[in-house]
């Protein structure tokens, strides 16, 4: 969503139209109401596969993943027909498909003149030297299967990365996807940790860590309300994108859980992290893997008390202006 998002603002300040944009809405959680009012009115749902969740909050079920969406299949089906229907209705210039399944399988067999682009940093896997090399084989067969699918579909692929990297074939290496807002928060380290957690089961070991040292304070963002006293340290957030900014520029460091965007934001800024990779997610291991290559970050599977202390300081600036260059790249590559 945020890298929509952000590919919106690129394409808008330089005259081009985004004429709509598909999003899955029957994910369990809510589409967040900052990424409604983004694109308002242009905003079409659809039914697409989604992951389901262990019983503890804290990693997916790939077996029952793959069994429950396979069960959809039909209503699957409906919403390619349906999706290709109405992009070849539109006729735009170009889709832009960031790593959806349904949108691949539609854009498969849509008006040739439609050019086709996926987004995503999932590409790195069929690319030479990509550093994830843990998790099990299957998990990563299975992803990489899944981006074949995608690559399959598309004319191009943009592989975003926090470093700069050769591309293979229809493969091109860029940087990530980063809104205006998030590039301009002035950050000033304060007290408290900010914390995100997309797995929500973490918040409870967060308070295991505020219990055993007064000292620990944090704000989290979560989707759960856990169901016992909080320690006077941490306060829980509804995902709100406004507060969000608000407490990342001024706060001691990053707890999350390894989604891309939510490292790459944080890197611009120079916030140090603790990354925390969902379990049985083999993207989210491969990210906090990349995490801590790229010396942003530190990465652990457990968040136990002492787990902030190991966040370090780092220089971000080749960084940055490898994201700086972001917007130039992509309107060259639609203007090509």
């Amino acid at each position: 969503m945020s890298q929509s998002m952000a590919l919106m603002e690129y394409l808008e300040e330089a005259g081009h139209r985004v004429e709509a944009v598909y999003v899955g809405c029957n994910y369990p959680a809510p589409v967040p109401a900052y990424f409604r009012e983004c694109f308002r009115d242009r905003m079409r749902c659809i039914s697409s596969p989604y992951l389901l969740r262990a019983p503890n909050q804290k990693g997916i079920l790939v077996g029952r993943t793959i069994l429950y969406n396979l069960s959809r299949a039909i209503l699957y089906l409906r919403e390619i027909r349906r999706l290709r229907k109405e992009i070849n209705a539109m006729k735009p210039d170009i889709v832009f498909n960031f790593y959806d399944l349904v949108g691949a399988v539609a854009l498969g067999r849509v008006d040739p003149e439609i050019r086709r682009i996926g987004v995503g940093h999932h590409f790195f896997l069929h690319l030479k030297g990509y550093p994830c090399d843990r998790g099990p084989a299957m998990h990563r067969r299975l992803l990489g299967i899944l981006s074949g699918l995608v690559m399959k579909s598309c004319d191009r692929v943009l592989a975003l990365s926090f470093r700069e990297a050769e591309g293979k074939g229809k493969i091109q290496v860029i940087p990530p996807l980063i809104r205006r807002k998030f590039r301009e928060i002035r950050y000033n380290p304060g007290e408290r940790y900010l914390v995100y957690l997309l797995s929500e089961g973490y918040a409870y070991n967060l308070i295991t860590m505020a219990r055993a040292d007064p000292d620990f304070r944090a704000d989290v963002f979560t989707g759960l309300t856990p169901e016992i006293e909080l320690p006077p340290g941490l306060h829980m957030y509804s995902l709100d994108e406004a507060t969000f900014r608000e407490k990342m520029a001024s706060c001691r460091g990053l707890i999350t859980t390894s989604g891309f965007d939510t490292v790459a934001e944080a890197a611009y800024l120079g916030i140090p992290m603790v990354v925390i990779p969902v379990r049985n997610h083999f993207e989210q291991l491969c990210n906090s893997v990349d995490t801590e290559r790229s010396g942003f970050g530190y990465r652990t599977m457990n968040l136990v008390p002492g787990t902030e202390k190991k966040m370090s300081t780092y220089d971000n600036k080749q960084y940055r202006q490898w994201v700086d260059t972001t917007a130039e790249m992509i309107l060259k590559i639609v203007e090509s």
